[in-house]
């Protein structure tokens, strides 16, 4: 390989990108677009869930109402947040017109009687309809419904259960004296409340979302820029007339692809460095890769630059290469984890985010960098990741070869 022609090529193709106001905006404004966008809407801390209950119940003059029940859960707080806003309905039609046109997403239902059952020690009926059309809504809304009836319940039993005990020992007679009222206490309690949970706070590593858009802005650099940016360098190359002339030259195929990757990878890092000191900048919070972090960033920026290099000389076309990387690369911003979790994909897309390259490559920055896992448990991956990239670069060269058979 000879270091003067790839320095040549080097110096021109930096030179030439800074006179490309497009590519200045692609490869620069647009990623700090990006995570200003996404970053301001989603990179703060989420609020409590709040969620709409419609109510319908009678008044009832009994110790312990509907209404009662109702009023609980309006004073229900989470972090200062009320967690359930209530409204009454007069009637049950009337909740599920306005469950319908979606102005709440739960309706309970609280029968006539309710109240004197629970009063009476008797068991109280609750109806509740939820809305199912948007199922991620249903779990949430769901699932704190059902959480606050099961505490309730629980709190229920265990005042009904002192409530009996205090009869009991009221009336137990005096020849029973060998069962204490402390003695069998523990056996009632069982009964009504079997399993005992415990809730301990551990603080786990957890990705802030500014973490996650950072390592996804990195993503985007490696995975679309990448590829854009040294398949349009190759075809100024075709277009101008200077590919022919490099080809005739003593500069080899290894000369002139080492040559694009080393400028395009040099402005991408330019690219990276700006977005990570932005994000510090702006939001306080950002992910600086460390050596490691790095050689999965070249490595997967070897790979991408290598594949946009093979549709360019594949299709020997500025359009249908452009047509190529798109989509290739817009499908994957998804299907690999860029844009949005891994563990949301749907499962046949799962497989895309855990051995594509790209999408391990990014999976494994973050696990990295973001939750620390230790090198050894990214090392087989790491080599995978290479393997690929040098895999695609022979099949790079060999295409670069055909292609200026082709031109000659």
């Amino acid at each position: 390989m000879k270091a003067r022609a790839v320095k040549g090529i080097v110096m021109k193709d930096l030179k030439e990108v800074g006179r490309e106001k497009m590519t200045i905006f692609w490869i620069f404004v647009f990623p700090l677009m990006w995570i200003t966008l996404f970053g301001g809407i989603w990179g703060g801390s989420s609020p409590p869930v709040v969620v709409k209950v419609g109510a319908v119940y009678f008044n009832e003059d009994a110790p312990l109402s509907a209404r009662d029940v109702v009023g609980i859960m309006e004073n229900v707080t989470v972090d200062g947040t009320r967690v359930f806003r209530v409204t009454r309905y007069p009637n049950e039609s009337a909740g599920i017109e306005a469950l319908k046109s979606g102005r709440v997403g739960v309706l309970l239902v609280f029968p006539e009687g309710f109240g004197e059952n629970l009063s009476r020690g008797l068991r109280g009926t609750v109806l509740a309809y939820f809305d199912r059309s948007d199922p991620q809504k249903y779990q949430i809304t769901s699932g704190v419904v059902k959480g606050f009836f099961s505490e309730f319940e629980r709190k229920m039993a265990y005042k009904r259960l002192n409530i009996t005990l205090g009869y009991m020992e009221k009336y137990m007679p005096g020849n029973a004296a060998n069962f204490s009222i402390e003695s069998i206490k523990p056996y009632l309690v069982g009964m009504i409340d079997p399993l005992s949970f415990r809730e301990e706070a551990v603080r786990g590593k957890k990705a802030s979302p500014m973490q996650f858009y950072v390592t996804s802005f990195i993503g985007i650099q490696f995975l679309f820029a990448t590829m854009l940016t040294v398949s349009g360098l190759v075809f100024e190359e075709i277009e101008k007339g200077t590919l022919r002339r490099i080809a005739a030259s003593p500069a080899t195929a290894w000369d002139f692809l080492t040559g694009k990757m080393i400028s395009t990878f040099i402005v991408i890092t330019v690219s990276i460095l700006i977005g990570v000191g932005y994000s510090k900048l702006v939001f306080g919070e950002t992910v600086f890769p460390g050596p490691l972090g790095w050689a999965i960033i070249v490595l997967a920026a070897v790979f991408s630059m290598s594949l946009g290099l093979a549709i360019a000389m594949g299709t020997r076309s500025m359009k249908a290469t452009n047509a190529v990387v798109n989509l290739i690369s817009m499908p994957l911003l998804f299907l690999a984890g860029v844009v949005i979790p891994e563990s949301i994909l749907p499962n046949w897309a799962k497989p895309i985010a855990e051995y594509f390259p790209l999408g391990r490559a990014l999976k494994d920055l973050r696990l990295l960098e973001i939750y620390h896992r230790p090198p050894q448990e990214i090392a087989p991956d790491v080599v995978w990741l290479a393997a690929g990239a040098f895999g695609m670069l022979i099949v790079a060269v060999l295409l670069y070869r055909w292609a200026i058979r082709r031109l000659q």
